[in-house]
């Protein structure tokens, strides 16, 4: 086989369908449209020293960055660092502009924020920093930030396209349901994240006014839910006839004009989270989740265990290497969990070299924890 060419980073992303270049004028998606999706932006790309500026846009930006960024990488951004005149000086904290050689890297959902913890190797202004000193960089939404890489091999680069392209991709909005609780949950980039569940305090034993009253407070409370979730289709699902109680009253409610452009009605097994990853694994959505990251790790991830059978699927570093090196590999499967493992990345450097298509799943995903199992990487 022969090996794939590099492409430049700055001509990969220039040439991505439905990316809008956006480096000097700041061209946005509105965000009235029903499928619009803030997307993180390239600012710029120094190729001759392999550092790209990002600004990140969304909480799945700061996801996408934390995949990218491994030890030994440097970051800068602006920062917040307590300058001491004294070593009895309480001090105050100043802002500064650090960039730092990265040792570890934190993900926080609860206070939307990437911390990049490491030493630092450049600052300024020069009296409020202390080179090789340890420092934390917290990244949020709206910040801009530079990461420099030794290289950018070619699954790198897809993960920044992947973030930056199909800007009018809509969030998928999945309520599973059954006649006791439903449980919402968003189909994001990153993976699903699940909300709180709505509960019907339906019982048998209630006299039937009361039990048709206290449904159709159940059932408003899940088009409520429906309705607040931002995103351009909501999928109701479930077990039994309580989906299809809910359609009927929707369209006797007079409801159904404006709810039903957004609402597809489909049938799960379960009413919660296993109904969620039902859904999005069976075909009757594919025309919604074709596109979705998701949806593709599952589909790999199955033709993967489909070739264990007949031998020809590998996993394991020793054995996905042989099976390259043998040219029976066409696709590499990696969690990104992984990615700043210097074994893995040998390994991927020989799969682009042998022109093998290189799939990175995320290891918080259902797909992700299985390929876990498999030692976190595999060959199909």
């Amino acid at each position: 086989m022969h090996a794939k060419p590099r492409l430049p980073l700055l001509s990969f992303i220039k040439n991505l369908k439905g990316f809008a270049w956006r480096i000097y004028n700041k061209t946005f998606i509105s965000s009235s449209h029903p499928y619009a999706l803030c997307r993180m932006e390239v600012i710029k790309f120094y190729e001759f020293d392999g550092r790209i500026k990002l600004k990140v846009d969304t909480f799945e930006d700061l996801w996408t960055v934390q995949r990218l960024t491994f030890a030994n990488d440097i970051v800068k951004s602006q920062s917040m660092r307590r300058f001491r005149a004294s070593d009895s000086d309480v001090g105050e904290l100043k802002e500064v502009v650090v960039a730092v050689r990265v040792e570890k890297t934190e993900l926080d959902r609860n206070a939307q924020h990437l911390r990049v913890m490491g030493k630092i190797v450049e600052g300024r202004p020069l009296d409020y920093v202390r080179l090789n000193s340890y420092h934390t960089i917290n990244i949020g939404v709206g910040d801009i930030l530079e990461l420099t890489k030794s290289s950018w091999p070619n699954y790198l680069r897809k993960i920044v396209g992947e973030a930056v392209s199909s800007t009018r991709r809509p969030r998928l909005g999945i309520i599973v349901i059954d006649d006791e609780k439903a449980l919402p949950a968003y189909l994001l980039g990153y993976g699903i994240e699940f909300l709180d569940h709505i509960y019907s305090r339906l019982s048998k034993r209630m006299k039937p006014k009361d039990f048709d009253d206290a449904q159709k407070k159940y059932f408003r409370k899940i088009i409520e839910v429906s309705e607040s979730m931002d995103t351009g289709v909501v999928v109701l699902a479930g077990p039994g006839f309580t989906k299809d109680n809910i359609s009927k009253f929707i369209s006797e409610s007079g409801l159904s004009g404006k709810l039903t452009k957004r609402m597809i009605f489909e049938s799960t097994s379960s009413a919660e989270k296993p109904g969620v990853y039902e859904l999005i694994k069976s075909g009757s959505l594919s025309s919604l989740l074709s596109r979705e990251r998701l949806r593709s790790e599952f589909q790999n991830l199955e033709e993967f265990l489909s070739g264990l059978v007949s031998g020809k699927s590998h996993y394991g570093i020793p054995g996905v290497e042989e099976s390259i090196d043998n040219y029976e590999a066409r696709i590499v499967l990696v969690n990104d969990s992984v990615l700043g493992v210097p074994e893995i990345q040998r390994l991927l450097e020989m799969a682009e070299r042998m022109g093998v298509r290189i799939e990175v799943f995320s290891s918080s995903d259902e797909a992700g924890v299985r390929l876990h199992a498999f030692k976190d990487v595999a060959s199909v």
